[in-house]
């Protein structure tokens, strides 16, 4: 089974090859193009294409749920005015304001609607709507010999015309350029940059101390990019970066040293698009999400300045939304799609005819899964097509633990004599053993967990977990110091016979448990009620070990550790996205 991430599962049915931007979808260069996925896009609508699934026909149909694109490509997609005119929203009819810079320039940006403080945005726009701005400004080209625009509207798109399809609700807000890129790297800059170095919310002064704090993190191994310099690399940050940040690092390295006020501001923000990435969202998470974005936008004006209440920004006001109608911000981001615009840069050698050679290799990348099948299972060439399309290797020594197949224990198991007092321990648990086994790592779920005893990974803590209490069933968090596979003697020997639960081994994590800080407050938003639910505050102590079994152990979690005496343990919003 293969992810919708992974590039097994897409089907490609148009590449667009340019030498320079479309000026319109249906009236220029790329109306035949256009037409074309239209048209074969209703037609699996409502025609549907025959194909066989286990020697039997069946039609399958398509539908169309929705688009995403960089604001640029939005606005070509819509047909719409770009995002820094007059009405470039293209979810409200917002036109929003010219408004001066500091350098004595001007800018557009969209102030907070205080005459809608329900939304903080004007009228809704709607797909209906639309088409009858289209239809308008169409009259009024032709009749203008000029191009024109109705409400921001510049002409049709063929895309307004696919079955079913939304031209409004099916465009989504990517949280990756908009929110990203956008949003979370202005207030970087606006808080780091030697330029803003006089303005109270500048950390300029303490950027060495924030520095400090975040190379000293160690993330766990499904977060691919360790932390590097803030100071160096601030101008070549990848989105994924700035998500980790975001998420995990911001709160820990910015604790005390941004000033309070725009730290309770920006820690909004951060709650937020928590709530929006998670595995499932309910109308409550929702609700909040949308009440926390609106009052992170209501204050950009006052804390900040008017000029600084951007496109990106605004279109915060409408991510809940686009949530509610497409699901998490993790299934129409951009992520997935930029990274497989590296593939297609490796499918390529030379400067003659690129786009003949994409065309091709993107061909037999998608043939090659017909062929798959007809590889015989266990055969060198199975083998070596398995080797060639994992991307994470899959680990040697590999034995399963649970009936359920999702538990491994991973490596080398060896014998050990454990101290009287983790014997002791030990036993509470699963009672009087005969043999004990140490092992380093286990794969619960598909993530690999090591162990505090691996040494084989020193930058990276890949060993702090949740798990629940085996007494009180609690969630508590801790690290793994060892795993063990024990052999426990009989408790009836004399009556022991073949299936006696005594001849099952028991696997056992021996723990360091974190003590929670409900003292610690990293919230003081009376309004929202902002909690940042998980980045939980906690004590490190050099307390006994706890004995608890595999299964207790519920995720892996992410240790955040800046120095000094201030701990935290985050939680990832889910369990799909990966970088």
């Amino acid at each position: 089974m293969c992810s919708k991430f992974t590039p097994q599962s897409y089907i490609i049915i148009l590449i667009v090859f340019l030498t320079e931007k479309v000026g319109g979808l249906i009236t220029i260069a790329g109306d035949c193009r256009c037409l074309h996925v239209t048209k074969n896009l209703s037609g699996f609508l409502l025609a549907g294409t025959e194909v066989k699934i286990n020697k039997t026909e069946k039609t399958l149909r398509c539908l169309l749920l929705f688009g995403t694109f960089d604001a640029p490509a939005k606005c070509l997609f819509q047909e719409f005015f770009q995002y820094n005119a007059f009405y470039g929203c293209p979810y409200c009819l917002s036109p929003g304001e010219t408004v001066k810079t500091n350098k004595g320039g001007h800018t557009h940006a969209y102030p907070f609607n205080e005459n809608n403080l329900k939304t903080g945005y004007g009228e809704e726009r709607t797909h209906e709507q639309t088409l009858q701005f289209a239809a308008e400004s169409t009259k009024k080209t032709f009749a203008s010999g000029v191009p024109s625009g109705v409400y921001g509207v510049k002409g049709f798109s063929w895309f307004m015309f696919i079955p079913r399809f939304d031209i409004i609700r099916g465009v989504a807000v990517d949280y990756m350029h908009g929110t990203l890129l956008g949003v979370v790297k202005m207030l970087l800059q606006l808080w780091m940059d030697k330029s803003y170095s006089s303005e109270p919310w500048s950390v300029r002064q303490k950027l060495h101390e924030i520095e400090s704090r975040y190379m000293n993190l160690s993330p766990p191994a499904c977060i691919s990019r360790l932390p590097r310099s803030l100071i160096e690399n601030f101008g070549h940050l990848k989105a994924s970066e700035l998500r980790t940040f975001l998420l995990f690092y911001s709160v820990p390295c910015l604790y005390g040293i941004l000033p309070d006020l725009y730290f309770q501001h920006f820690i909004l923000l951060v709650e937020a698009i928590y709530l929006l990435l998670q595995d499932s969202i309910s109308i409550s998470d929702l609700s909040k999400a949308a009440s926390l974005l609106k009052h992170f936008c209501v204050k950009v004006k006052s804390l900040y300045d008017p000029r600084y209440e951007t496109y990106n920004v605004h279109c915060l006001l409408h991510l809940a939304d686009r949530v509610f109608d497409l699901g998490p911000l993790w299934t129409h981001s951009c992520f997935c799609y930029e990274d497989f615009n590296g593939e297609l840069r490796s499918c390529f050698h030379g400067t003659q005819g690129v786009e003949h050679q994409i065309a091709l290799a993107v061909s037999i990348q998608m043939k090659i899964p017909e062929l798959v099948p007809l590889l015989p299972q266990g055969s060198s060439s199975k083998h070596l097509y398995d080797k060639m399309t994992r991307k994470n290797q899959e680990p040697f020594n590999k034995i399963c633990i649970d009936d359920g197949g999702k538990m491994f224990s991973v490596g080398t198991v060896n014998n050990v004599l454990l101290s009287t007092i983790d014997q002791a321990i030990l036993e509470t648990l699963v009672g009087s053993i005969s043999q004990v086994f140490k092992f380093h790592r286990v794969q619960l779920g598909g993530k690999l967990i090591h162990c505090k005893e691996y040494r084989c990974m020193s930058r990276r803590n890949n060993y702090t977990v949740e798990f629940h209490d085996p007494k009180t069933k609690k969630i508590s968090y801790g690290q793994v110091e060892y795993y063990l596979k024990c052999v426990v003697d009989c408790p009836n020997p004399s009556y022991c016979v073949q299936g006696c639960t005594c001849q099952l081994p028991k696997y056992v994590a021996m723990v360091k448990e974190f003590q929670e800080l409900s003292t610690m407050v990293i919230s003081k938003d009376d309004i929202t009620h902002c909690t940042v639910p998980h980045i939980i505050p906690v004590a490190v102590t050099d307390s006994n070990l706890k004995a608890i079994y595999l299964n207790d152990i519920t995720k892996l979690c992410i240790f955040l550790h800046c120095g000094g005496d201030t701990f935290f343990v985050g939680i990832f919003p889910n369990t799909i996205e990966k970088d």
